[in-house]
């Protein structure tokens, strides 16, 4: 899809090169010719069609420009007075080696860019699985089903895109925004390393000690994130998981955790990760629980519509809870296998 649109935005740029070859021509024409500096605009569309379109474009560009300018374009226009062969000869061989220089650093630019952006995205990759694997780590201590993650990330990936279609989110959201969230959704329990197993996997009701024990890991998490993020700064990755691992368990009503934020204070990528974390959490089977069904899950969402989720993100959950059942169950299906 995306090559597809460069493809179009390419001939477009190709088509606009030609127009304003015309339209450069026609001004050297209704200023008396090419005795003026007019004709060197005409370097312009030249090096645009070549940069953009590559160097046999570039070049079939050159040769048509030059010819505009050539054997039929008046050195004089008022008294009819035609160049020579020869000045509009080396005008074109200087149009044509033009082309070809820019052609051929436009080539290599893009050679060297996409040796640099394929050693830019390994790197990023083995990063990514080198996260992955310790995450994984941390929620296999109380994910039976091991299976978590990669749930709570397609989903949280499927809720963002059909946010994508409400106008208030329209600027907010685009595909950026939708691949952070997917990435770095699975950051969001991060800081359970930190929490003992005696208080993670006790298979009863917790103390409100306990309680306040669980409640770190938050802010465990996030902390982790945030010594990452000092080396490096720019990562807007680890903006989405410091957001998400910190703030997931605010509610709506202001009486979530760590901060006791509400409405539209949490951020938009934690609004999102509560729902589909308390969603997963509560179709799965744990230590201390055996798993809810979709309806029921559904409904326990709907109860808490406006006191622990975003109204707004429960109603879009609800417009499409077939597609998030279909997509929950396909998940634990393929990977359980």
């Amino acid at each position: 899809m995306w090559s597809h649109v460069k493809k179009i935005k390419k001939y477009q740029l190709l088509i606009f090169s030609y127009l304003l070859s015309i339209a450069v021509a026609f001004i050297v024409y209704i200023n008396g010719g090419t005795n003026t500096a007019y004709p060197y605009f005409m370097n312009i569309p030249i090096i645009l069609a070549t940069f953009t379109n590559g160097k046999i474009r570039g070049f079939i560009h050159a040769i048509i420009s030059g010819l505009l300018l050539g054997p039929y374009m008046p050195l004089f226009v008022d008294s009819n007075t035609m160049q020579k062969p020869l000045n509009w000869v080396i005008r074109l061989i200087f149009f044509l080696l033009m082309s070809l220089v820019i052609g051929f650093l436009s080539d290599y630019s893009k050679k060297e860019y996409e040796i640099k952006n394929s050693i830019t995205k390994e790197i990023s990759d083995s990063h990514m699985a080198t996260i992955y694997a310790l995450v994984k780590l941390s929620e296999s201590r109380d994910d039976e089903t091991g299976t978590h993650i990669e749930r709570v990330s397609i989903l949280c990936k499927l809720l963002t895109e059909k946010l994508l279609y409400l106008s208030k989110y329209a600027e907010y959201i685009d595909n950026h925004f939708i691949d952070n969230i997917f990435k770095a959704s699975a950051l969001h329990d991060i800081g359970k390393v930190g929490i003992p197993d005696n208080i993670l996997l006790k298979p009863g009701k917790l103390t409100a000690e306990e309680f306040e024990v669980i409640k770190q890991h938050t802010i465990i998490g996030a902390n982790t994130l945030l010594d990452v993020q000092k080396k490096y700064p720019n990562n807007k990755f680890l903006d989405f998981g410091i957001v998400i691992s910190y703030y997931h368990h605010e509610k709506w009503n202001g009486k979530g955790y760590p901060c006791g934020l509400s409405k539209e204070a949490i951020p938009l990528p934690a609004r999102i990760m509560a729902l589909v974390d308390v969603y997963d959490a509560l179709r799965s089977k744990r230590v201390y629980k055996e798993a809810y069904s979709h309806e029921e899950s559904v409904e326990i969402i709907k109860e808490g519509r406006g006191t622990h989720f975003d109204p707004e993100i429960v109603d879009v959950f609800l417009e499409n809870e077939k597609e998030f059942k279909d997509a929950f169950e396909r998940i634990s299906m393929n990977l359980e296998v």
